[in-house]
C-alpha cells in the first residue's frame, strides 16, 4: 500500500511541537515493517537547517489558482532520509522568505496554498498514493477537497490525526475563497472557516495521540466545540499512543549528555550528569538536592497556573531545586524570571529552547514535572521516564496513559499523578515524591527501575497505524 503524509511539520527538518516528532518517526517505522511504501509531504520552510536544504533535487515545478491570484508558483523538491522519500512544497512567498514557521497573519492563505499544491502535485511527482495521511488543522481541509474538487484522486483513502483539539485553524468564511471551491457546509463552524472541522466530518477515519485523550474530545470540557461532531463518528475514531524514537532519546547512546549510562549504572550516570548540568547553567546547587524540571512551552494548557500558584510556598519551605527550559506567553515568563530572582540558589530559569540543554536536563534532574490542564499525548514524560527522571503529572490525555502511580507497598509504578486541576493536589503530590528521595532511598531506587524499564518505542503504535491502514482500505 502507498500512504503519503501530509503535514506543516516533521523533525528534523521543521519542528515546534510534538506533531513534528510523529511525522518525523511514524512514516519510518511502518516502513520497517514491510509491505508499505511511506512518503511524507511537508512546506519548504526557509526555516530548514541549510544541511537539509543542499541535499534536496528539484523534481517539478507548476502553477495553480489561488482564489483571485491565478498562476501561483509550486516547486517540489526532494529529499530522502534513511528509509523516507520526503518532499517539499516550495513557494518563496508563502514559506521561503519568513524567519518563523507561523505567526504571519495569513495562515488561512498559506495553508490552503500548501494543500492544494499538495493535491495538486499527484499525478506529477511519480507517486499516487492509496491513502493520505494528514495531520491537524494545517492539512484539515485535505479530505474534502478530494471529495469535491480532485474528483480524479476520490479514490484516495484518508485519516485526520489530531495531534490538539485546541487548535482548529478558524478563519472568516470568507477566506474558503482561496481554495476555488463552492461553499460547503462542511468546512464551516458558527459562521467560520474551521479547517479541522471540515476534516473532522470528510475523512474516512480519524486517529489521536492517546487512547484516554480519544475518550476525552467526546466530553464538553475537553471537546473545543467538537465534542457533537466527534461523538457522532466516535465509530470512526482510534486512539493510538505516539511513541519516541529511542534512537534519539535514550542514554545508553545519547551523545548530547555527559556521561552515557543504562539500568545498572544509572546512578552513577546521573549523578555525572547533573554535576555537568549545574556546571552548564553555571549554578552551584547542591547535588544531594532532589532537581525537579520543566521543559515545556509556557502556555496555560502545561498548567503552569498552578505552579504559579504554590511554588513560592514549596520553594520557602521544601529541600529541592527546580530547572525550567522553556518559551511562550509572557504572563508566565516573567513569573519565572520573578522566581528565579527571588530564589537565586534554588531555581534556574533558561527562556527559550535547545535540544542540547534539554537532554542534559532529562539526564541530569531527578523529577519531572508535567501539571497539564490537558495533553493530547506527551513525549515529555515519556523521554523522562527512559532517562529515570521520575514524572509527575495530572492525571489526563496521555499522561494517564503512560504514567503509573507508584505503589510503595508493592514497589510498583513509574511516577507520581494527581486527578484534579487544583494547585493543592499538585504539592502534595510533589510532597509525596520528595519524601520518598529523602527518607526512602531503596524506593526510589525501585521507581527509576522501573521507569527506565517501559518501553514506549514506535513500533506498537506503528504496528497499530498499520492495522488501521488496512481496515481503511478494505473498506
Amino acid at each position: 500500500m502507498n500512504i503519503l503524509n501530509i503535514s506543516a511539520e516533521c523533525f528534523p527538518f521543521i519542528k515546534i511541537g510534538g506533531l513534528a516528532d510523529v511525522v518525523g518517526s511514524l512514516p519510518g517505522e511502518i516502513k520497517r515493517l514491510g509491505n508499505a511504501e511511506v512518503r511524507v509531504m511537508m512546506p519548504k520552510y526557509k526555516a530548514i537547517p541549510k544541511k537539509f536544504d543542499n541535499e534536496m533535487t528539484h523534481l517539478c515545478h507548476f502553477t495553480i489558482e489561488l482564489g483571485d491570484k491565478l498562476d501561483v508558483y509550486v516547486g517540489v523538491e526532494t529529499l530522502k532520509k534513511g528509509n523516507i522519500l520526503y518532499y517539499f512544497i516550495d513557494n518563496q512567498f508563502y514559506f521561503g522568505s519568513r524567519d518563523q514557521v507561523y505567526g504571519y497573519g495569513d495562515e488561512s492563505e498559506r495553508y490552503a496554498f500548501f494543500q492544494k499544491a499538495a493535491l495538486e502535485s499527484l499525478d506529477k511527482i511519480g507517486f499516487m498514493p492509496d491513502l493520505v495521511h494528514v495531520h491537524d488543522w494545517h492539512t484539515g481541509m485535505i479530505p474534502l477537497l478530494l471529495k469535491v474538487k480532485y474528483p480524479a484522486l476520490s479514490k484516495i483513502k484518508t485519516i485526520l490525526s489530531i495531534h490538539n483539539l485546541a487548535y482548529q485553524g478558524i478563519y472568516p468564511i470568507s477566506d474558503y475563497h482561496y481554495f476555488n471551491m463552492q461553499y460547503d457546509g462542511r468546512f464551516e463552524y458558527e459562521g467560520f472557516l474551521n479547517f479541522l472541522k471540515s476534516g473532522i466530518v470528510s475523512a474516512d477515519f480519524l486517529s489521536t495521540v492517546s487512547k484516554t485523550y480519544a475518550e476525552e474530545i467526546l466530553t464538553d470540557y475537553f471537546g473545543y466545540g467538537m465534542q457533537k461532531l466527534l461523538k457522532a463518528r466516535k465509530d470512526r475514531l482510534q486512539g493510538i499512543l505516539n511513541g519516541i524514537s529511542y534512537k534519539d532519546f535514550n542514554p545508553e547512546n545519547d551523545n548530547l549528555i555527559a556521561l552515557k549510562y543504562d539500568l545498572k549504572s544509572v546512578k552513577v550516570g546521573k549523578l555525572a550528569n547533573k554535576t555537568a548540568l549545574y556546571k552548564k547553567l553555571n549554578i552551584h546547587f547542591d547535588s544531594n538536592k532532589p532537581t525537579i524540571a520543566i521543559i515545556s512551552r509556557l502556555v496555560s494548557q502545561k498548567g503552569i497556573d498552578l505552579i504559579k500558584r504554590v511554588f513560592n510556598e514549596l520553594l520557602n519551605s521544601d529541600d529541592f531545586t527546580f530547572i525550567v527550559l522553556g518559551d511562550g506567553e509572557k504572563e508566565y515568563v516573567d513569573y519565572f524570571r520573578s522566581l528565579e530572582s527571588t530564589f537565586k540558589d534554588k531555581v534556574k530559569v533558561v527562556i527559550g529552547y535547545s535540544n542540547e540543554l534539554a537532554h542534559l536536563i532529562y539526564a541530569g534532574a531527578d523529577m519531572f514535572l508535567m501539571p497539564s490542564k490537558f495533553e493530547p499525548c506527551g513525549l515529555g514524560q515519556i523521554i523522562a521516564l527512559k532517562y529515570g527522571t521520575i514524572p509527575i503529572v495530572r492525571e489526563t490525555g496521555g499522561l494517564v496513559d503512560t504514567v503509573i502511580p507508584f505503589n510503595i507497598y508493592e514497589q510498583k509504578g513509574t511516577g507520581f499523578s494527581f486527578s484534579h486541576f487544583n494547585a493543592h493536589d499538585m504539592m502534595f503530590v510533589i510532597r509525596y515524591a520528595l519524601q520518598i528521595y529523602h527518607k526512602d532511598p531503596s524506593s526510589w531506587d525501585t521507581l527509576i527501575q522501573n521507569a527506565m524499564s517501559m518501553d514506549f518505542g514506535w513500533n506498537q503504535s506503528a504496528k497499530a497505524y498499520k492495522k488501521l491502514y488496512r481496515k481503511i482500505l478494505r473498506e
